[in-house]
């Protein structure tokens, strides 16, 4: 990587002209060693590949994502993988309408009504797969798990598994290839359709009946009468998949290889799981987020870290980095268990601040607990290569693993 910067002397230099030339495959393959120099010497910074200036350190990740009325939501990425009017690119009063009827179903109060049935689900699984004696923990037990358990509470209940987890994928993908890869875009585009079918199906049963989902409640509350309510709903419905999926199977993934890649951790945490649990999930949010960065666009001219930044800037504060700043955490690239400092920003910042945090703690708690009880001896399979990839959204692609069957 260089980076390079112009620098008139008298005067704050503007971000656009402190450049880090870094191939978006390398920040893809390992970001963390690109984080720390550029945290160190340019913390505003950048990165062409990406098209976003990268704010790198906690205090100015902070700093800016308290501040809602420069600091705005993006529109590019957003509306491009999920369409115009979704909760992530929504401010003011449209915001405030659609996160306030899809949060509520996912306060805590309601998270713990959840919980019993996480538990079944979560179990069930498990002994679907207990007997075969190795998988992979991403994407064999973790992501099929959370699939299912946050796809009945955001109401898509009645889509099997197979269909929801191809959904997640065509999206996903579209949110990390930025229009790269033609066949990518093809395949998101059917399943744009498909979920567009699916909705127009679904919604006038969800209007009509009270079950307790986000879908449902989203279809009750947000959509003013008359009004399209497949248009308004469908590109905050796709948000639910890919984060609402995505976020506790990564989360409960990377936590998973935390414990395991750091052996005194592992032998507390395998000691008492259940006292544990949440400390381990704290930990691996800060260790390696679910999502590595939150996305911004500056709405007017501002200074940050003596950097000007123009209004109309895409802006990266990239929580992936924030959480290993040596400036606020002692030991950052340490998975520690019993770590005091924990104030990371893996969740994010302000109104867009993520409403599914309490269903992904709760539902990666139970996951924890109920796989160490239900496959004994668990640990990484000596035979398999794990797969870390990702930085807009990181975690086990692969985590191959063992247990005594």
């Amino acid at each position: 990587m260089t980076i390079e910067a112009t620098i008139e002397a008298g005067s704050a230099p503007s971000a656009l002209d402190i450049v880090a030339d870094v191939p978006l495959a390398e920040l893809e393959r390992d970001p963390y060693p690109f984080y720390e120099r550029m945290r160190r010497e340019h913390p505003v910074v950048f990165v062409p590949e990406t098209g976003r200036v990268l704010i790198l350190t906690w205090d100015l990740c902070r700093e800016a994502g308290v501040n809602d009325e420069v600091f705005g939501p993006t529109q590019d990425i957003h509306e491009f993988v999920y369409g115009r009017g979704n909760i992530m690119m929504l401010s003011g009063d449209e915001h405030r309408t659609i996160r306030t009827a899809a949060n509520s179903p996912l306060r805590p109060k309601q998270t713990k009504t959840y919980v019993d049935r996480m538990r079944e689900t979560v179990r069930e699984y498990l002994a679907g797969i207990r007997d075969r004696g190795r998988a992979d923990a991403a994407r064999e037990i973790f992501e099929p798990m959370c699939q299912r358990v946050v796809g009945d509470i955001a109401g898509y209940g009645d889509v099997p598994d197979e269909t929801l987890s191809r959904w997640l994928r065509a999206l996903a993908d579209r949110l990390v290839d930025y229009g790269r890869d033609p066949e990518v875009d093809r395949r998101s585009r059917e399943v744009k359709a498909e979920i567009t079918a699916y909705l127009e199906k679904r919604l006038p049963e969800l209007a009509a009946e009270e079950s307790y989902t986000v879908l449902g409640h989203l279809v009750r509350t947000a959509v003013p009468e008359g009004a399209d309510a497949v248009a308004i709903l469908q590109p905050t419905a796709e948000v639910l998949i890919v984060g609402g999926f995505q976020e506790p199977a990564h989360l409960a993934s990377s936590t998973l290889l935390g414990l395991l890649t750091h052996p005194a951790a592992w032998e507390r945490f395998a000691a008492e799981p259940s006292a544990w649990a949440r400390e381990a999930l704290e930990e691996g949010l800060r260790w390696l987020p679910p999502f590595g960065m939150t996305e911004k666009l500056t709405t007017a001219d501002v200074e940050l870290g003596g950097v000007r930044i123009p209004a109309g800037t895409e802006i990266a504060m990239v929580i992936g980095s924030a959480n290993r700043d040596p400036e606020r955490f002692a030991n950052p690239d340490v998975f520690e268990l019993e770590r005091e400092d924990r104030d990371n920003v893996s969740f994010g910042f302000g109104t867009h601040f993520c409403i599914g945090h309490n269903v992904a703690r709760a539902l990666g708690e139970v996951i924890l607990v109920e796989t160490m009880r239900a496959l004994p001896g668990l640990r990484l399979d000596p035979d398999a290569e794990v797969v870390v990839h990702g930085w807009q959204a990181r975690g086990p692609v692969q985590l191959p693993v063992v247990w005594d069957a």
